[in-house]
């Protein structure tokens, strides 16, 4: 008798642990994704994770399970172990038509596209204590995009340069331009007059215009780091450079324009919003391991072919960016910019500033073309 009963104790376990085998995935839904599209380096979202139970039978012990670059700190989260890669673990029980909702907080530490990679829900039975998992497919990406960084020094330099070429060029108004409206003087035309704006205030009032010509910006990224002493933290902070200053310079209605010798096209002088969306996205999605051109090559190519066939005007700035800059580069530099008001940002670690002083420091400005050199802290 109690032989029966064990085999039928057993019969029925078997029974139960097929059941489950087939029946434990089965409408269990499980979904990440990040709050945010994209954020700027060093800044915070939230990754969320979604389990959701649609049958009535429970899952008493559900994991899952993904792992990503270890650039998204998740360090104040339990269950994760951080080595190339940063593993994540979570462990659920979950009952019949349960939903459940977590929020992870996650601190972008620095710049580039990220996906959760090898998604997965595992179980285990509680009879045999045998293993069960099913990948999940997951949207969950995110761009983040370079850092904000301090440009005070070189907006202020860039402003000044501006200025020259404004009160260098001819001064002829657009009529479609329109900028404000001030009181009459004896030297405006009687066709500027706004007439109704002088019914209203009682005075004659005039229109007035900006110039035909507008300020542009061309920039010049290097992010060439050869040699076997690497220094990465000089390329990043590069990076952050130009990305700010391309933020900066069109959120004062500047037309941008951008190349670098990291390889993708280059981007003529524009005030287009999706045009910075697509170079954040391009620099976010930027490999320092990958080959890059020489700069000074990058450089001779533009000037005598791109701008050839497709000429700046000559109210543009001209900003380079290298880390790498000596007077061979400098020289370069020199021989193709002609006439074009020209700033050249060096950024050098603070430490070595006594190291790089015959290299960048001796390099002075002339005539048309200044040099900023940019002290960054090691990190």
């Amino acid at each position: 008798m109690i032989l029966f009963l064990l085999l039928g104790i057993l019969i029925v376990c078997m029974l139960w642990e097929n059941y489950y085998k087939c029946r434990w995935s089965k409408d269990v839904l499980v979904r990440l994704w990040f709050e945010s599209a994209c954020v700027y380096a060093g800044q915070e979202t939230k990754l969320y994770e979604v389990i959701e139970n649609r049958k009535g039978m429970p899952v008493p012990v559900l994991e899952v399970g993904f792992h990503t670059k270890k650039e998204l700190d998740f360090a104040n989260a339990d269950n994760t172990n951080v080595s190339d890669y940063i593993y994540k673990r979570d462990i659920f029980a979950i009952l019949g038509r349960q939903k459940i909702v977590r929020e992870i907080p996650v601190k972008c530490t620095k710049r580039g596209r990220y996906q959760v990679y090898d998604a997965e829900i595992t179980t285990r039975t509680m009879l045999y204590g045998r293993h069960y998992n099913k990948g999940i497919d997951t949207p969950a990406e995110i761009y983040v995009y370079p850092k904000m960084t301090d440009l005070s020094e070189v907006i202020t330099m860039c402003e000044q340069m501006l200025g020259t070429l404004q009160c260098a060029k001819r001064l002829y108004e657009d009529p479609f331009a329109f900028r404000t409206i001030r009181s009459y003087t004896t030297d405006d035309p009687m066709k500027t007059i706004n007439w109704k704006a002088s019914a209203k205030t009682g005075s004659l009032m005039v229109n007035t215009y900006d110039s035909v010509q507008s300020q542009k910006a061309m920039i010049f990224l290097d992010v060439e780091d050869a040699g076997i002493l690497k220094r990465e933290e000089l390329v990043e902070e590069s990076i952050a450079m130009a990305a700010t200053l391309v933020r900066k310079l069109l959120r004062q209605n500047i037309e941008v324009g951008f190349s670098y010798n990291g390889g993708g096209q280059i981007m003529m002088p524009t005030n287009s919003k999706s045009a910075l969306t697509g170079l954040e996205r391009m620099l976010a999605e930027y490999d320092p391991e990958t080959d890059n051109r020489d700069f000074g090559e990058l450089v001779r190519e533009l000037f005598t072919e791109t701008f050839v066939k497709k000429p700046l005007s000559q109210d543009t700035l001209l900003v380079f960016i290298s880390k790498n800059l000596d007077q061979l580069l400098m020289d370069c530099i020199r021989d193709y910019v002609g006439g074009y008001q020209t700033l050249v940002v060096a950024p050098v670690y603070r430490s070595e500033k006594a190291v790089q002083k015959n290299k960048i420091y001796a390099i002075k400005s002339r005539d048309n073309v200044r040099v900023l050199v940019k002290e960054v802290e090691r990190g």
